[in-house]
């Protein structure tokens, strides 16, 4: 089970007894969770995201991110227009689906489940196109955004795993 899952699953844990003889626990998972938000603390937002769809954490954390990101960049940007673009990018990160072919990339043909020609919203991708989401003047602070997603979320769970490394049997 990958560790997002675990967590979700420890998250809504009606048990959170601790046992020194077990090795995989809720609580041992939600510890890991806690010393891995230190180093990664927009890690443990997103897989909070993904475990209760509560995003206020994560819309904090990006929102500040663009907003110290825009200022280093010498892009003009308030904190409001921050937390909007970060909402945004979070959006399109998580429902980047193109809505009219569901994603498959093709339309379907209406009352069958034939597919039928290449989608014209989406080009056969299946995804929206990022690019005509944002405005030209902050399209580079919300590809970097974007990327930050991917890169922590694909580091959160190892680092939680590393936290937990010396209590699990390897």
């Amino acid at each position: 089970m990958k560790f997002p899952d675990r967590y979700s699953s420890a998250v809504n844990s009606r048990n959170l007894s601790v046992n020194p003889d077990t090795r995989w626990s809720d609580t041992d998972v939600l510890a890991a969770a806690g010393l891995a938000a230190r180093y990664e603390p927009l890690g443990l937002a997103l897989t909070r995201l993904f475990a209760d769809g509560k995003a206020e954490s994560t819309i904090a954390i990006l929102a500040d991110m663009a907003f110290k990101r825009a200022r280093t960049k010498q892009i003009k940007m308030s904190r409001v227009q921050a937390q909007d673009l970060s909402v945004k990018v979070l959006a399109w990160y998580r429902f980047g689906t193109c809505q009219p072919c569901g994603g498959r990339g093709r339309l379907v043909i209406p009352g069958t489940p034939v597919e039928g020609e290449t989608c014209p919203h989406c080009m056969g991708t299946g995804k929206r196109d990022f690019d005509r989401e944002f405005a030209a003047d902050v399209l580079s602070l919300a590809h970097w955004l974007s990327d930050e997603i991917g890169r922590t979320q694909a580091a959160a769970g190892t680092a939680a795993m590393v936290k937990l490394a010396d209590k699990m049997e390897l």
